[in-house]
């Protein structure tokens, strides 16, 4: 199976177009347990695309003995980016994709998408803000957190969790953001979907390892106790204290994971904010 866009039948022709990515070169970001990601231009425009080579017997049997499903192909990220679309969550827009192969160890398969406008990783940006200061600043950060918290609903409401679910993977505009006003929206596309999960509902320790990620990745940006209120708020609805106390063992099992996963890369115990700081 392969599916190309217009522009990228044209980068790739056939016959042999599977082939022909394949074997395609760019500027490569990342090469590891058979797949590569690179970067390339076709009439001045930017993409990326993922090329898996087969992981082969040992990396699946590796990861089955740890009780991970093995990504043995592209097929993953393009259906978690279909999903994400359907509700309404920002991502890459996918402009090619292909697989071929019934043995799982040797089948080959790409993804090629349209390169992003938003190239911020969200950790970084929030360490500064742009530059922005002052009252306008702290709206930025609010809006930040709620576009987050939605994001994180209406992918956990669908039934897909992320399992790299850090806020490095959310990208933002490099803007002048001392324009910037409160009613504009911004977008914070969701990236490196490969290992995403999708199933009827996102079982609870997915839950938690995604929301802990996620915790664990904001600790060092700036992040008050009034942010994480206003993230529950919206990842909850208005009722986020009574479902916060009503599921205190999930948000329990959230702060565990932040807290160790922080002990663990930084060498010391977490300061947790005071909402969460209860549930330590």
């Amino acid at each position: 199976m392969i599916e190309l866009s217009s522009q990228m039948q044209q980068f790739f022709p056939e016959p042999n177009a599977f082939d022909k990515v394949t074997v395609a070169e760019g500027d490569v970001v990342r090469a590891k347990e058979g797949r590569r990601t690179f970067r390339f231009e076709h009439d001045n425009k930017g993409y990326f695309a993922k090329v898996h080579m087969g992981i082969g017997w040992g990396e699946i049997w590796k990861n089955l003995s740890q009780f991970r499903l093995p990504v043995v192909d592209a097929s993953n990220e393009w259906k978690a980016v279909k999903l994400l679309e359907s509700v309404n969550v920002d991502t890459v827009s996918i402009v090619g994709k292909g697989v071929r192969g019934l043995n799982p160890a040797t089948r080959q398969s790409f993804v090629i998408m349209d390169e992003l406008h938003e190239k911020i990783e969200l950790e970084d940006f929030l360490k500064d803000f742009g530059g922005v200061t002052g009252e306008k600043a702290l709206r930025l950060k609010r809006k930040l957190v709620r576009t987050v918290a939605a994001a994180a609903r209406n992918m956990h409401g669908a039934g897909m969790n992320h399992r790299d679910f850090y806020l490095c993977h959310f990208h933002i505009e490099d803007r002048d953001w001392s324009t910037w006003s409160e009613d504009e929206a911004i977008r914070l596309p969701l990236l490196d979907l490969h290992r995403a999960q999708i199933r009827s509902a996102v079982p609870r320790r997915w839950l938690a390892k995604d929301l802990g990620a996620l915790l664990f990745s904001a600790i060092d940006c700036q992040i008050s106790d009034r942010d994480l209120v206003a993230f529950l708020k919206e990842y909850l609805g208005a009722e986020w204290k009574t479902e916060l106390a009503k599921n205190s063992g999930v948000w329990k099992d959230v702060v565990k994971r932040a807290s160790g996963f922080y002990q663990k890369h930084r060498g010391k115990p977490p300061e947790l904010p005071g909402v969460f700081a209860n549930f330590s």
